[in-house]
Order: C-alpha cells, then sequence, then structure tokens
C-alpha cells in the first residue's frame, strides 16, 4: 500500500515557527459540510490490499480475506482532527495523541472502520531525523475520538502517520505534523541525511537479520522485494518459531528521507497462485488458522514500490518469544533504465 503526499514548504516552514514556540500538534479542521454528497463509486475490496477490487462478495486472492463494501475509487482525503494533552508536548514527559476522523463530503464523525491486521486503526510515530520510530495503536472512545499514549524521547520535529479504512470508504494514510515545546533546532540541519547500509547483517538481541534485495538495487516504479533471512544470534541457526504480529509474519514501514513517500508492506503470504484448471491459491497463513498457534521463518518477503530516486528507509517488524523486534535497514532507489 502506497500513499504521498507533498506539503508546501513555506506553509510548513511558517506553521513550525509557530508550533516550535508552544510545542503544538497541528491539525485539519473539518471542511463544511458539503450542499450535496459527492456520487461514490463503490465496489468490494480486500481490507488488507486495497488494490484489489471486485463488483461482488467473495474472498481475496492474494490473502483469502473476506471483500468489504468499500468506495476504493473516491481519492479523497478524511479530515482528520488531531490534538495532543497536554498541548505543549514535552519530549520525555507522556503525552496523550487524541483524533478524530470526519467524512469529507458530509463531516459526519466516522465511528465505524474495518480491521486491518486485527486493527482498526495503525498509528507511526517517526523523527525528522528519522532515528526514532513507534508504531502504535490508537483506542476508539465513546465520542468517536481515538487517544494513544506516547513519550518522544527528544525534542524537535516528528511526523505522525495514521493508517486506517473507513467502513465503505477508502483506505486513508494522512501525515500530521508534530513538534515539541521549545524546539530551537534548524528544520534544515536537522533533517535525516541517510547513508544506504553496507552491512546487510544486523542483530537485535536474539534474532540476527540478513537482508537482501530484488533486483539487487531498487528501481523507481517497479516492485522491490525485500528479502530477510532470520537466525538465531546464539546458535546462528535458521528461526522456526517467529510468530505472527498484525496477522502475519511481518510488517514493513519505508520512507523516503525527505518524509513524503511512504510504502506500508506486509510479507508475501501467497505460496501457490491458482491453476490453469481452477485450483484455489495456497497461502503460507491459510484463511481462518489460529494465528497463535502458527509459526513462521527463517525467510520473510516483503515487497515496494519506490515512487522516487533517492534513499529510503525501512522499519521491519518481528514477533519472537511474544516479543517486538525492529530492524532498521537503509537503501537507494535508482532511476528506471531508459528503454
Amino acid at each position: 500500500m502506497l500513499r504521498g503526499k507533498t506539503f508546501p514548504a513555506l506553509l510548513i516552514a511558517a506553521l513550525l515557527m509557530v508550533a516550535a514556540a508552544t510545542g503544538i500538534a497541528f491539525f485539519q479542521s473539518p471542511a463544511p459540510e458539503a450542499a450535496a454528497a459527492l456520487d461514490e463509486e463503490t465496489a468490494w475490496v480486500c481490507p488488507m490490499h486495497t488494490d484489489y477490487t471486485m463488483d461482488v462478495p467473495g474472498k481475496c486472492p492474494r490473502c483469502g480475506m473476506d471483500l468489504v463494501r468499500a468506495a476504493p475509487f473516491d481519492v479523497r482525503d478524511y479530515d482528520l482532527d488531531f490534538h495532543t494533552m497536554p498541548a505543549p508536548v514535552k519530549p520525555g514527559e507522556k503525552t496523550i495523541l487524541s483524533f478524530k476522523i470526519r467524512h469529507p463530503g458530509s463531516g459526519e464523525v466516522i465511528k465505524k472502520f474495518e480491521v486491518v491486521h486485527e486493527r482498526q486503526y495503525h498509528l507511526f510515530v517517526i523523527s525528522q531525523d528519522m532515528e526514532f520510530f513507534a508504531h502504535i495503536h490508537p483506542e476508539e472512545q465513546a465520542d468517536g475520538t481515538w487517544t494513544v499514549e506516547v513519550t518522544l524521547p527528544k525534542p524537535g520535529y516528528y511526523k505522525v502517520l495514521s493508517d486506517f479504512l473507513p467502513a465503505g470508504g477508502s483506505s486513508q494514510f494522512i501525515a500530521r505534523p508534530l513538534v515539541t515545546a521549545g524546539y530551537p533546532g534548524d528544520l534544515e540541519a536537522e533533517s535525516a541525511h541517510l547513508v544506504p547500509d553496507t552491512n546487510l547483517t544486523k542483530t537485535v538481541d536474539d534474532i540476527t537479520s540478513t537482508l537482501d534485495y530484488d533486483p539487487q538495487t531498487c528501481i523507481v516504479g517497479l516492485y522491490c522485494h525485500l528479502n530477510y533471512h532470520l537466525r538465531d544470534t546464539a546458535t546462528g541457526r535458521p528461526i522456526t518459531d517467529l510468530q505472527t504480529y498484525l496477522g502475519a509474519f511481518g510488517h514493513t514501514l519505508i520512507m523516503s528521507e525527505d518524509m513524503v513517500e511512504y510504502v506500508h508492506s506486509h510479507p508475501l503470504d501467497i505460496l501457490a497462485m491458482p491453476d490453469d484448471d481452477g485450483g484455489p491459491p495456497v497461502f503460507l497463513i491459510p484463511p481462518g488458522a489460529d494465528l497463535e498457534k502458527l509459526r513462521g521463518g527463517p525467510d520473510v518477503t516483503f515487497e515496494g514500490l519506490m515512487p522516487k530516486p533517492g534513499h529510503y528507509r525501512a522499519w521491519t517488524q518481528f514477533r519472537r518469544h511474544d516479543k517486538i523486534y525492529t530492524f532498521a535497514y537503509t537503501f537507494d532507489a535508482v532511476p528506471r533504465p531508459s528503454e
């Protein structure tokens, strides 16, 4: 799933100067109620693979999930109110992030969402230098507000990414900026300056990951596969007791160095496509399986479609022994060779 957004540079700079003095989060007020609702073309959509649509109910051939009625061709962003409590966000102290989602046409508060990878709302918080990454899940309150607690580690600028699928709507991936109180830094100087990894083997506690890319260098506009091979750090043996995390054997978020383009991806789940005789596809995780009993590894593959050249960072998460492990890798995407 790929969503990108470009923010006007001068407007952002002006807003950040105000926010730095007060430590507030920006929010977008809902647009006035539309005089007439926009006509929305609906279809049956896979909650996990929102590019797969049908005009009749059924199951997704990629993951086996039931299709849901949605409006996948409505490209509007939903209105997202974003507030913090307390309003001045102080690093090192607990802060409550609060969100309320409204329909872009009617202005109604949305209270029904589809479950995607075991959650209705996924939230990512990333620091400007891309050294801090958090993947958390807000909880819904009675009034339709979603809240979650977070502690930011240091002063600075952060990007807050909301990922959800309103029932009957279209998949949303919406970014909001947040600046901590009294942040005196230089936004340009403290931006991320990524350097692609040359050592593709990394260790986080008892998991050692070796990554390879297919193709070896990711090419803009073509799917690039990120292949993780996982070993036990102490024994060096391939890991075969990987647990599912959010309905899959891993999770990854890929972001461009300028924090404009991002790819939200889950592991490839299909082992075999339907055969010519109409046989069913074969899945790594069979539909309806007891996810807590499944075990996987040692190889997990993700795919991403990078929209422009440059440096990217991928944060990939795995679950083992009921613990979440996060690996960060930096790589390049190069222009597609001229034909």
